[in-house]
């Protein structure tokens, strides 16, 4: 597919404007470079920002603070970070960008794998949270493996490796 070259957006073949910034693509012969959509963050090459998973704490105490909506703990994974907002009245939003994650790790006693819950613990070299914990979270391997996948995703998209010396 050709691609605009006011605004690098990608549009279909035969597009008499660009959908993005509405420049004519008469006489487009060259294709550009794409560059981020809008919705993209800065320095990010994945696009924009989509929600992958969300969820609430799932214990016995949060399922009961659910019935009379007291349970304000919201966790969501994005394709670009995770974040893990409390608060009643006030709002407290910690954040983690993907492309810091290092490590995860999941935690289960045996009343929790009864229940379904668990613990996923997330290891970064963020200054402010190195570690951020998600509790009591339904189907905790299943959302691990989405949080892997997603980091991946987005350290690939951004070019990022690593090597270890030995």
């Amino acid at each position: 597919m050709p691609y605009c070259t006011s605004c690098g957006a990608e549009y279909k073949q035969g597009a008499k404007f660009c959908g993005e910034c509405g420049a004519s693509t008469e006489g487009d012969s060259s294709a550009p470079i794409r560059r981020p959509s809008a919705g993209a963050a800065p320095g990010s090459g994945s696009g924009p920002e989509i929600e992958l998973w969300q969820g609430k704490p799932a214990g016995i105490s949060d399922r009961l603070k659910g019935i009379i909506r007291l349970n304000t703990t919201t966790y969501t994974i994005t394709s670009q970070r995770i974040m893990v907002k409390t608060g009643l009245i006030g709002k407290d939003v910690e954040e983690i960008e993907l492309l810091r994650v290092n490590d995860f790790s999941v935690d289960q006693s045996i009343m929790q794998r009864i229940l379904g819950i668990g613990i996923l613990t997330v290891y970064s070299d963020d200054a402010s949270s190195p570690q951020l914990i998600l509790r009591r979270i339904r189907h905790p391997q299943t959302v691990k493996d989405v949080l892997r996948k997603a980091v991946r995703d987005e350290k690939i998209a951004n070019n990022i490796s690593y090597r270890e010396q030995i």
